[in-house]
């Protein structure tokens, strides 16, 4: 499981009154959370207002997950207790692996996942605990962002937030579909 999000703007008549009419335009922003599995499928997605960030939308996007995991991948937007909760709910003997805040401090009892990672970082460095963990794959994600506002645009056509959920969730369905047919192969020259 890899999540990441991003945000994307919402079109509506704010652009063309804005143009029209010479005023000031409102700018409105939606928050695309997605979880993908390690071969680019996108298994759930989650639309929501720019207020909710990344560890609170967490819970939503492992909720309609039916297939189980091994390890939970996310940046550092995701590092913290509510997260690790939601996800050890979800999946008990999940690994999770998020990188610490550069000012992390071990809990009390100092026998966490988390602990563990600020442990190896102190002891070697980043780029030690990102071989250890496999954290690499987590570029999957911001692959699967690319692709979507590259194909998709970074923009919703739909205004009101169950409108573009549909809208999102179409165009996750058409990228997993894409993704199914075939990956490009890259060969370093």
């Amino acid at each position: 499981m890899i999540v990441d999000g991003t945000e994307l703007k919402v079109y509506g008549k704010d652009e063309w009154h804005q143009g029209k009419h010479d005023v000031a335009a409102r700018r409105t922003w939606r928050k695309l959370h997605l979880a993908m599995d390690e071969h680019h499928q996108i298994v759930a997605c989650e639309l929501t207002t720019p207020e909710v960030g990344d560890p609170s939308a967490v819970p939503d996007l492992l909720t309609p997950m039916t297939s189980p995991f091994d390890t939970f991948r996310g940046d550092g937007a995701h590092d913290g207790e509510p997260v690790l909760q939601a996800v050890l709910n979800h999946q008990p003997n999940a690994q999770v692996v998020v990188p610490p805040h550069k000012t992390a401090v071990c809990s009390a009892a100092g026998d966490t996942q988390r602990d563990h990672h600020i442990q190896v970082i102190s002891q070697q460095d980043h780029l030690a605990r990102q071989k250890i963990t496999g954290y690499s794959l987590r570029d999957y994600a911001e692959l699967a962002v690319q692709r979507y506002k590259r194909i998709f645009g970074n923009t919703m056509k739909a205004r009101a937030l169950s409108q573009p959920k549909t809208e999102a969730w179409i165009s996750v369905s058409a990228l997993n579909r894409m993704t199914h047919l075939d990956m490009p192969m890259s060969v370093k020259v």
